[in-house]
């Protein structure tokens, strides 16, 4: 009868150590003479406080001041307002280590600030007050991206036309595009994509949806939604598209202080003057983007304030290009067409 006792008892013990749900114990070894502790502390390595818009990795020290291996279950890392929120799992720290969490990158597009916060949920150690990191990230000054519209064009043959979106970072930081919409009028067709990353001075090229251009006269519209930057006119492009076509090509980009003009347009022989006009002199660049977005010519020259830079493009084969001028700071772009 005694026996028995024991068993009962022996086993409501082991029933009540092992509680589903319950957070795993620590993993660790007192040190020699001193009281077991538990301190990690928690410090944001990325983003910093002047991060550049982008697509950002989100990295989190944690460093263990005390004297038992730490096991960290969660750390949440909180972007307000744009919401980001993700967590690490397990995380094992040593004693006196410190080990570099990096969690899943987030777009950065902040007008003005944003506050990045990473915690720890358990355990709940000797030192709380540590267990919180705060960033407040500030927007790096300029931002420009340009949107325009390679496909449809404004010549396009009725029926399935792929719709693709040029984007042209112009300015000195990356940029990430949350959101871009395509508008298509009378026909009603609307198509977004998100988190498309710029490097500085690249473009890239978005592939929507395909419409259905029944033939006639409509309008194709396409802009950025989100972030609101350094100079909004670039931001939506349109196109008249008609089967009879529309001569002429727009200006897609204008700065306060330059200016850029380029003849012959179209352009049947081999010499095509730039006739450019900078905020100063000094150091500026041409460089032509074929329709994917890929430099096929660049030249670097000192200018005058104002000039006409003649560039000899003789083996350049007919088609649709950008010319791009900039000074370091600020750019001007303009189509034009190569006819051969």
């Amino acid at each position: 009868m005694p026996s028995r006792t024991v068993v009962v008892v022996l086993t409501l013990a082991l029933c009540a150590a092992v509680v589903p749900g319950t957070p795993s114990p620590i993993v660790g070894r007192p040190v020699e003479g001193l009281p077991s502790t538990l301190d990690v502390v928690t410090e944001i390595v990325r983003p910093d406080t002047y991060e550049a818009p982008g697509l950002i990795p989100v990295q989190v020290r944690l460093t263990n001041t005390g004297d038992t291996t730490a096991r960290v279950p969660y750390i949440i890392v909180k972007i307000v307002p744009s919401g980001y929120r993700d967590s690490s799992g397990y995380v094992t720290v040593g004693v006196g280590e410190n080990k570099v969490v990096t969690l899943n990158p987030w777009v950065s597009a902040v007008s003005s600030h944003e506050t990045c916060t990473a915690w720890i949920t358990y355990p709940a150690d000797s030192n709380h007050s540590n267990d919180t990191d705060v960033v407040f990230i500030r927007t790096a000054s300029g931002l420009d991206v340009a949107a325009e519209i390679v496909s449809p064009t404004d010549s396009e043959e009725p029926g399935l036309v792929p719709v693709q979106i040029r984007l042209i970072n112009m300015f000195v930081v990356p940029a990430a595009v949350p959101r871009l919409d395509v508008k298509m009028v009378p026909s009603g067709y609307s198509d977004s994509t998100m988190n498309i990353f710029v490097a500085v001075g690249e473009s890239t090229v978005v592939t929507l949806d395909p419409w259905v251009y029944s033939g006639g006269n409509e309008t194709c519209k396409a802009y950025i939604t989100y972030p609101a930057d350094t100079y909004r006119p670039n931001d939506t492009d349109i196109v008249f598209v008609s089967v009879a076509g529309i001569s002429g090509w727009v200006q897609i980009e204008h700065h306060v202080g330059m200016s850029l003009t380029l003849s012959p347009s179209p352009l049947a022989g081999s010499v095509l003057h730039v006739d450019y006009g900078l905020r100063r002199a000094g150091p500026a660049r041409i460089t032509l983007l074929d329709v994917s977005g890929r430099p096929v010519v660049t030249r670097r020259f000192l200018a005058d304030r104002t000039g006409d830079l003649p560039l000899d493009l003789r083996l350049l084969r007919g088609g649709v290009y950008l010319v791009r001028l900039d000074d370091g700071q600020s750019a001007v772009t303009q189509k034009f067409v190569v006819q051969r």
